[in-house]
Parts: C-alpha cells; structure tokens; sequence
C-alpha cells in the first residue's frame, strides 16, 4: 500500500487524493487532484474532509519538508487537523494535535492554515504556552509514562511528595 501511494505521489504530486478500493474485482484506485484557488496568499489547497478549511501552499511545501514525505500530504494533514479542531478557541489563531501545531486565520467564513510546525521543532517555551494543562485529555497513550523520572512532564497532583528540590 506504500509503494502505491508512493508512485501516485511521485507521479502526480504530493498534494492528491487516492483511494484505492479492493473489492471491485481487483485492484481500483480513484484518483483526485485537490480543488485549488489562487489568491493574494498564494494557491490554496482546499481540505479533502473540511469543506471550510484550505491550506496555502507554503504549509503544504513545510508539511512535506518536515514530516520528509512526498505522498499524500493533504490526507495527513486533515487527519492532523481533525484532532486540533478540538482545541479552536483555546490560542488564538492555533490549533494544537499531539503531532504538532497549526497556525490559522479566519478569512470570508473559512479557516485559512498558513503552516505547520512538528512537534520535535517546537521550543521549550511553545510547549509551555501551546501543551498547558487544558491540553491533557488530548495525550495519547504513548506520551504517558509509567514512571515518573521517565517523564518530561508532570501534573500537579502527581508530584513525588517530600523533597522540594526533586520537583523540578
């Protein structure tokens, strides 16, 4: 399956949709070019699963030089975006996934992401301001740890008690 995607991306760019359907007799795959539009922004990339919701071409182009992918980057994109939605109205102009952050405007009654910065790239100060407390319930499974010295983060109420000087 990763080998397909592979060559529709090398073959008709990384901003396509492809779907490949097994059960009618065979091998079938559709394949769809994004609706675009070009604007002062530049070319916009409409979502293929938020109809309010474009991409300008420099957050795909930082998408796949980022996540080092040429296939498929609008698909990922929106399964990104569909955990961030959760968190609009939270920063101003952010939206925030567990892979990353995405920075928007509103603009003519849609959602316009200018970009998107991994996680890994992020500093210490954007974790602090974007990963705060309200943003505990989107932790997935793998970011919890077990242990409490193999965590880079700890809530409140599950402070080791005694030595201060251990807090931090």
């Amino acid at each position: 399956m990763e080998r397909v995607t592979k060559k529709v991306g090398k073959r008709f760019g990384k901003d396509i949709l492809c779907l490949i359907d097994f059960t009618k007799q065979g091998f079938v795959s559709l394949i769809s070019p994004p609706q675009t539009e070009s604007t002062d922004k530049g070319k916009l990339f409409n979502s293929f699963t938020h109809p309010q919701v474009t991409y300008t071409s420099h957050c795909v182009e930082r998408f796949s030089e980022r996540t080092q992918t040429m296939d498929n980057c609008i698909i990922t994109l929106d399964s990104y975006l569909d955990e961030a939605l959760l968190t609009y109205g939270l920063h101003e102009g952010y939206l925030v996934s567990s892979q990353g952050l995405f920075a928007y405007v509103i603009e003519d009654d849609r959602m316009v992401i200018k970009t998107y910065i991994n996680f890994e790239l992020l500093s210490d100060d954007q974790i602090r301001k974007y990963y705060t407390h309200d943003m505990a319930a989107f932790l997935t499974p793998d970011m919890i740890s077990e242990e409490i010295d193999a965590s880079d983060i700890i809530l409140m109420d599950e402070l080791p008690s005694g030595d201060p000087d251990k807090r931090a």
